[in-house]
């Protein structure tokens, strides 16, 4: 039986940007707790990662309401209680990865916009590496507006890939890079008008990159585009109609690969009401799955909790305001099904992750001065 219920939301003071919602675990509605505040920003996605047993929740964040030159926060996390641990330096952040390479451990930061440099959307975005139990400077990237990263190893060889969304034009390249000689060097440049996501997926011996475009410059109806790993270089293999698309995320499911694409806004109708579209793998390629009722879609993320799969989508917008729910669904053998909805203001991303035992999710927003963190509790 669907279980559709709307969690009320947290009543924070204004200067707080987080508290801690407890989601269902297995179905029972528990109980909502604070657990932890922020200072306020427009923070835009966690990061977390574990480093000699000890668990670590990086909060990208945007700007502050009136700049992009801001630090980007990483916890120390408790399973209870964040504690600030380390600011990083960071010029319009949107995304972060952790990832390591021979024991060594590092972070790639996507960064938007640099009012701190003058650089604008051309700001480089950074690599940093742990040393003396702190993350470090050691390179800059350069990048366009870059909005997302992905980290993905290729055999014997580490990568990172940008998408770039801006820069005077949204017809800029993506960026792969290549681990050469401990340090990343320029390894393939890859067309793309207004990149806002980019993630990595394998499918057998098959590896992919797929590109979610957002605005060409003059609409926002066009194609995303999924990219083929040739074994020298990535080549274009399919190319899927998107409309504004926000977000792309992938997972698997009893074996099945999925492909969502989190659409925001139809040029044609000139409406947030639109339709994200599920596409699933049919051994040659992908092929349309299901269609997502959403508003304003600017995220997907999938997750396991209770050993189920769960695909939560941010509803940012519906037209006239960004007060209306998100909704979390349920993976089963009839597709996606409404789980629960949630009501937090203008969720731009969704970000999950587990400690111990416990599943959380983080809720990002675009407008408001309030983070969330969610548990999945029993």
């Amino acid at each position: 039986m669907q279980l559709q219920t709307q969690v009320s939301k947290w009543k924070a003071d204004p200067f707080s940007l987080s508290s801690v919602k407890e989601l269902p675990q297995c179905g029972v509605i528990q109980y909502a707790r604070k657990i932890a505040s922020i200072p306020a920003r427009n923070d835009y996605r966690a990061e977390t990662f574990e480093i000699d047993g000890s668990f670590y929740v990086m909060v990208v964040s945007y700007n502050d309401g009136s700049k992009h030159g801001i630090d980007s926060i990483i916890y120390r996390f408790d399973g209870n209680a964040l504690e600030i641990y380390q600011s990083v330096a960071t010029n319009g952040a949107r995304d972060a990865k952790y990832f390591e390479i021979n024991g060594q451990r590092y972070l790639a930061i996507a960064q938007y916009y640099g009012d701190r440099t003058s650089l604008g959307y051309g700001v480089n975005s950074q690599i940093l590496k742990w040393r003396n139990k702190r993350f470090e400077h050691i390179q800059s990237l350069p990048t366009k507006g870059a909005y997302s990263v992905a980290h993905f190893n290729i055999e014997n060889d580490t990568f990172i890939a940008f998408a770039n969304l801006y820069d005077n034009s949204h017809s800029v390249n993506s960026h792969v890079y290549k681990w050469i000689s401990g340090q990343f060097v320029l390894f393939q440049s890859i067309p793309s008008l207004g990149a806002i996501s980019i993630k990595y997926f394998q499918i057998g011996n098959l590896q992919f990159i797929v590109i979610a475009h957002h605005y060409t410059g003059s609409t926002y109806n066009t194609d995303s585009k999924i990219y083929l790993w040739s074994g020298a270089q990535f080549e274009i293999f399919q190319s899927i109609s998107t409309f504004g698309a926000y977000d792309v995320e992938t997972f698997t499911s009893n074996q099945f690969t999925f492909i969502l694409f989190a659409n925001n806004y139809n040029q044609n109708t000139k409406s947030n009401n639109i339709d994200s579209i599920v596409y699933i793998w049919n051994g040659v390629k992908f092929e349309e799955f299901q269609s997502i009722a959403s508003k304003g879609a600017t995220d997907f993320q999938a997750f396991s909790a209770c050993d189920k799969t769960y695909v939560a989508i941010a509803n940012n917008y519906d037209g006239s305001s960004g007060e209306i729910s998100s909704v979390i669904y349920n993976v089963n053998g009839a597709g996606l099904q409404p789980y629960q909805h949630i009501t937090v203001a203008n969720i731009i991303r969704w970000s999950a992750f587990t400690y111990g035992n416990s599943t959380y999710l983080f809720a990002g927003p675009s407008t408001t001065k309030i983070s969330y963190l969610f548990k999945w509790v029993g």
